[in-house]
């Protein structure tokens, strides 16, 4: 009897063990159930709150690109665009824009893709967002290409420039040698017309445009290696007159647009000039001040003063060719910029290098007047003109190493150099004269080098009021 009591009691606690066995596997599965649910559920969450970023990413790619674009124009092409909410995402935004130029006004279709793997898988989000883009562009950036721009007439004889060159009304040049990839002529003003007399543009890629409202362009005696297009009309009809010339080829192209002067801020450098000591409220102050620093040696007097910006608060400044003692004078302005309020003159020799300013990154301009304009060498001297950074006045530029007249011509003359490395910007008319006469051969004797990191990295000129325009725009997807 115990032996059967003894028998249920082991048969009663297996039961038991089991019963607790099954329990807990029941429970075990249900707690790997429950983990396994709400693992995936936070995956789920975590999913939504990375798509969510990425989509965000995507579209603030799309935002700085319109941004891009409405600050610099079709320069910009795309870039990236790294997400600044989680470091830990790595999610990079690649911008792609694309231009049409051939429509009016022109579009562009910026594409965004923003992509993350989630960390610890190989699970990867991807969002595109794309927009199709309608923009206005706009003009006075593009001054920034070229070495010489006038928004009249451009008058140039026996000078060589490496830079593109644009009038907005017409061009009369003799004896130039180009190295440009624009040379263009827009007819904004009215005019006599185009005339190239022995002018050389040996770049292949070159697109010389003479589209214009004038009565007719002449290329004569001339060789042109790249594109020219001459839109002259008389009656309807093509007037471009070519004689004795090689032209690389003619190609009909749309009227180059006109180019706004940039503004330059006087007073504000009315104010640094009048912070550190270099602002003079007359002409015979300046002059009286740089008398401090005149050094004659081999019968040339130099003056050099201190580098610094000088503004001079007069309607005209003179600087005299000759000394008192009869010496011939060379002015010396390396790392210093000149201001004049209105017209600035000189026949004699002139150095001006603008100067680079470690702590802005920026470099200073050069050589600055007012309305009524910049005159260096009008006598026809034989002076030697170097200046580094840009020349820029809202009047006339005339910078001549001798005078043009056929007198002129005897041996000796025109012997003095002309160099600018950077930019002539007039808002009236430009005339170049250089004559480097050497046993009666004519050698262009002025160069005029285009300089984009002086002209970009120039502080003072508003550039902004060119500003590309957004018109509208619709996403693709």
């Amino acid at each position: 009897m115990k032996q059967q009591q003894h028998k249920e009691d082991n048969n009663k606690g297996q039961a038991a063990i089991i019963a607790i066995i099954v329990l807990t596997a029941v429970l075990l599965t249900v707690m790997t159930t429950i983990l396994s649910i709400a693992t995936s559920e936070y995956q789920l969450s975590q999913n939504d709150i990375l798509d969510s970023q990425v989509k965000y990413l995507a579209e603030s790619g799309i935002e700085n690109a319109m941004l891009q674009i409405g600050q610099t124009g079709t320069s910009y092409t795309g870039g990236t665009f790294t997400s600044p909410i989680d470091t830990q995402i790595n999610a990079t935004d690649s911008v792609s824009v694309t231009y049409n130029t051939s429509v009016s006004p022109e579009q562009a279709t910026l594409v965004s893709t923003a992509q993350s793997y989630q960390t610890g898988s190989t699970t990867k989000i991807e969002i595109q967002r794309s927009l199709k883009v309608v923009i206005q562009l706009g003009q006075n950036p593009a001054i920034l290409n070229y070495a010489l721009f006038a928004n009249n007439t451009i008058y140039g004889e026996w000078f060589q420039t490496q830079g593109n060159v644009q009038s907005n009304n017409e061009l009369q040049l003799y004896q130039v040698n180009f190295n440009s990839t624009n040379v263009n002529a827009v007819g904004n003003g009215g005019g006599f017309g185009n005339y190239f007399y022995q002018v050389n543009d040996t770049n292949t890629s070159s697109i010389v445009n003479l589209n214009s409202s004038f009565l007719f362009s002449w290329i004569y005696s001339s060789n042109l290696a790249g594109e020219l297009s001459c839109a002259n009309t008389i009656g309807g009809s093509a007037s471009c007159f070519i004689s004795n010339s090689t032209i690389g080829s003619e190609v009909a192209l749309s009227p180059p647009p006109s180019i706004n002067l940039p503004t330059f801020p006087f007073a504000q450098w009315i104010t640094l000039a009048k912070t550190n000591g270099t602002y003079f409220s007359s002409q015979p102050s300046f002059i009286s001040y740089l008398n401090n620093y005149s050094t004659i040696s081999s019968g040339v007097d130099t003056i050099k003063p201190p580098a610094g910006i000088y503004y001079i608060n007069a309607n005209g400044l003179n600087l005299p060719s000759t000394d008192s003692g009869g010496n011939p004078i060379t002015y010396n302005f390396t790392n210093s910029s000149l201001f004049v309020k209105n017209k600035l003159s000189t026949n004699a020799s002139f150095i001006d290098t603008s100067p680079y300013s470690p702590s802005t990154g920026k470099y200073l301009p050069a050589l600055i007047a007012g309305n009524q304009g910049i005159f260096i060498g009008e006598n026809g001297s034989n002076l030697t003109f170097n200046v580094t950074g840009i020349i820029f006045s809202p009047g006339n530029i005339s910078i001549n190493d001798d005078i043009d007249s056929s007198s002129d011509i005897t041996p000796g003359d025109g012997t003095g150099t002309i160099n600018v490395n950077g930019a002539i910007w007039a808002g009236g008319k430009i005339k170049i004269n250089n004559l480097y006469y050497n046993d009666y051969n004519y050698i262009p004797g002025t160069q005029i080098t285009l300089d984009p990191t002086i002209i970009k990295e120039t502080t003072g000129f508003n550039f902004t009021t060119g500003t590309t325009k957004i018109l509208s725009w619709n996403e693709i997807n």
